[in-house]
């Protein structure tokens, strides 16, 4: 550190001055690199919300932001979308996106997958659909839209 010191208190004026004007170009050169990353980490952001929709899956009073463009759903663990309903598959069916498109393929449940009450292989989801998985009804839906009420499900 002293060596570091009487370095430069050795250095002249104008050699001090090129040493201050390289930091400030590097300042300035890592603040520029910090807003473009964060622009486009916005960007990103704008582009995600075109694709997914801000659409959500509702389940009784949980909500499921989807938020990645292939969503596992199903009772293990490692299921994205967890759904502990002995109904319910281990691997019960996928949620994809691609182009702005949603959609829903069956796993090879043993139970089945239904939206709008028809059963389905693999089918295009709009917002306000009803899929059940099981005995378990989810909704898609937009995100922050109300609540709507259903009749009880027996």
């Amino acid at each position: 550190m002293s060596e570091l010191l009487e370095m430069l208190r050795s250095l002249e004026i104008p050699d001090l001055a090129l040493c201050a004007m390289a930091v400030l170009v590097l300042d300035l050169f890592a603040l520029a690199v910090i807003l473009a990353a964060r622009r486009e980490s916005a960007l990103c952001r704008k582009r995600w919300q075109k694709v997914s929709d801000d659409l959500e899956l509702r389940v009784q009073d949980k909500h499921f932001p989807l938020g990645a463009d292939e969503i596992l759903l199903g009772r293990h663990i490692s299921a994205d979308i967890r759904l502990p309903d002995p109904s319910v598959s281990r691997y019960h069916a996928v949620l994809t996106v691609s182009g702005g498109i949603w959609r829903i393929t069956d796993l090879d449940s043993r139970s089945g997958t239904y939206v709008n009450d028809k059963r389905v292989h693999s089918t295009r989801l709009i917002p306000g659909d009803s899929i059940r998985l099981g005995n378990t009804r989810l909704r898609l839906v937009r995100q922050g839209q109300p609540r709507r009420k259903e009749a009880p499900h027996v």
